[in-house]
């Protein structure tokens, strides 16, 4: 509630039903400028973007017992949400991607080169 009226949201899994799509609608309405998701959240948030910052390619899998790098899937679904037609004055999106100098050239590929996504 303290960061809403400043332009910032959030929105998680923890969120309820209804504070969820007040999030959403501030941030359709332009009255939100920056929203914060977690990665797998980042899929089901079905929102237009100018930009959009990947924090951290590492990834906790319970299945692997540790983290794991981001998937390519991943990465291009989250950057797909910026620059979306309708969405800004120009409609030309930017991304960013965070990650380590070890994984910079694996992510550098995956953006420049036709690779498998899956």
């Amino acid at each position: 509630q303290e960061l809403l009226p400043c332009g910032v949201g959030f929105h998680n899994a923890g969120l309820c039903r209804e504070d969820r799509a007040i999030v959403e609608e501030l941030f359709l309405n332009r009255d939100l400028l920056v929203l914060v998701s977690t990665s797998t959240l980042a899929w089901g948030v079905n929102l237009p973007a100018r930009g959009v910052i990947i924090k951290g390619t590492k990834v906790y899998s319970p299945q692997a017992g540790g983290y794991e790098d981001l998937s390519p899937l991943d990465v291009f679904q989250m950057f797909g949400r910026a620059g979306r037609p309708g969405f800004g004055t120009n409609e030309i999106g930017e991304a960013v991607i965070i990650t380590s100098k070890d994984d910079l050239e694996y992510y550098l590929s995956l953006l420049t080169q036709q690779l498998p996504i899956e």
